[in-house]
């Protein structure tokens, strides 16, 4: 019994290592202050997703004025500082849902917040066809002290 308790512990370990050493994986930063300050003159957008064991694994590609800035997946967060401006933020969608993407305009040292939300209810499959959309995706804007609380548990990601 207690050399299975040690090997166990020594497996657990090992495989603790391995996860914390994988480049591929989300880091995890402890909170926002962890970061570096964003460049002078310009903002601080967030892109995150909730991390929901019923969400599925897809990612999605986030987009600025229609052009990809990053990608996001269930439970990771990922930023960009940008100069002040208008932005459309938006994501590749397979489905569409009314004003399932913003536009805001951003001022230098404002932080923006962007949950990017899957709504796999919407998803439709035509039987007659076989046609499936997949999961539609949509851009809500969140209050920074609600943000703050939900991002905190992610996974930073660099894409």
């Amino acid at each position: 019994m207690r050399m299975t308790r040690r090997l166990l512990l020594v497996l657990t370990l090992t495989l603790a290592g391995c996860v914390a050493q994988n480049p591929l994986l989300p880091t995890y930063a402890a909170a926002e202050r962890d970061l570096p300050s964003p460049g002078p003159g310009t903002a601080r957008l967030y892109f995150y997703r909730l991390l929901d064991p019923n969400d599925p694994q897809l990612g999605t590609t986030v987009m600025l004025n229609d052009k990809p800035v990053g990608f996001s997946r269930t439970g990771t967060v990922l930023y960009r500082d940008v100069p002040p401006g208008s932005y459309f933020v938006s994501v590749r969608s397979p489905g569409q849902y009314p004003f399932q993407f913003k536009t805001v305009q951003v001022q230098a040292d404002q932080t923006w917040y962007f949950r990017i939300e899957s709504l796999s209810s919407w998803a439709g499959c035509s039987s007659a066809l076989g046609d499936c959309r997949g999961d539609t995706f949509v851009v809500a804007i969140v209050a920074p002290q609600q943000a703050r609380i939900e991002i905190a548990p992610l996974g930073l990601v660099n894409g």
